[in-house]
């Protein structure tokens, strides 16, 4: 019997985790699946997808016969337009990335499920229940929340009678003074993310992969964000319009157009205006979000 190797969106932890339904897909159809990882992280969240046969980084994919390549990438409504781009909601309206996926899959022939997220698996903390966990930790430097609004949400929460904790790749990362728990990788992260009574957090793989649990999470996003899956228990803090010059920079960091990423290394991208439109975003609201979701 061939392998079917499947390739998700992008490099990023989250884009793995936003593609996991035509994963589960693929493997609920008994053939032998691997994931294809664009990225080590992406590598290391693989061993918590159930029914996987392996994985194997893009740069070292090799078919044989009766081999089947599933690219996410290798699809008109991803080559030829950025998501959340002006051009691509003149065409398409406003999207979220379950509508985009479910396009895709339709296409592709796989029956995947964007009704209700199947949770990795997971070891969850017991002494977590009444924590609510905040992650801005991210890989993208124009996705940043001002230090002062984190310091605000916890003082928030902590008020109300919820224990809080910034999740963190490494010790003393934290900002505001905020206490720091340590998941040094995307595994440890899963756990973590599971047993916590909530989650707030930047647009960032670990946030996608409290929403993936189902655990009530608040996304602090830009305003053309398409990340944000419409479940009940998920919910957006969306920030204002981006300025040209932002609009004009992404414009430029663009690479949709590209379906193989082996050996890509992205460009940095910096928002060129200080990420205003997410400083806009109140902290309070951000609490109320999570308050209609607890």
């Amino acid at each position: 019997m061939g392998r079917t190797f499947i390739a998700p969106v992008s490099y990023g932890l989250g884009d793995l985790v936003v593609s996991l339904p035509a994963i589960q897909a693929l493997i609920d159809s008994d053939q032998p699946v691997w994931l294809v990882a664009r990225a080590s992280s992406q590598r290391l969240l693989a061993e918590r997808i159930s029914g996987l046969a392996g994985v194997v980084e893009e740069a070292e994919l090799t078919c044989g016969p009766g081999d089947r390549i599933v690219d996410l990438r290798d699809h008109p409504l991803q080559r030829d337009f950025w998501w959340g781009s002006a051009a691509f909601e003149a065409q398409f309206g406003r999207l979220n990335i379950n509508d985009i996926l479910e396009r895709i899959c339709v296409d592709f022939g796989i029956e995947a499920d964007f009704s209700r997220p199947r949770p990795l698996r997971a070891d969850p903390r017991s002494d977590l229940s009444s924590t609510v966990l905040l992650v801005h930790e991210t890989d993208g430097a124009h996705k940043v929340w001002p230090a002062r609004h984190w310091k605000a949400v916890d003082a928030m929460l902590r008020a109300e009678g919820h224990d809080t904790a910034m999740v963190l790749k490494t010790e003393g990362s934290s900002p505001a003074g905020i206490p720091g728990l340590v998941a040094p990788t995307p595994a440890v992260a899963v756990d973590v993310l599971s047993a916590c009574q909530g989650v707030i957090g930047i647009d960032t793989g670990l946030t996608h992969i409290a929403v993936q649990q189902g655990t009530p999470t608040v996304t602090i996003c830009r305003l053309n964000s398409v990340y944000i899956r419409p479940w009940t228990h998920s919910a957006a803090l969306r920030g204002d319009a981006c300025t040209d010059s932002c609009l004009d920079a992404e414009t430029r960091y663009a690479y949709n157009e590209r379906v193989s990423l082996r050996n890509f290394q992205p460009r940095p991208r910096v928002c060129p205006s200080s990420s205003p439109c997410l400083a806009a975003t109140r902290p309070d609201d951000a609490v109320a979000l999570l308050r209609e979701l607890l």
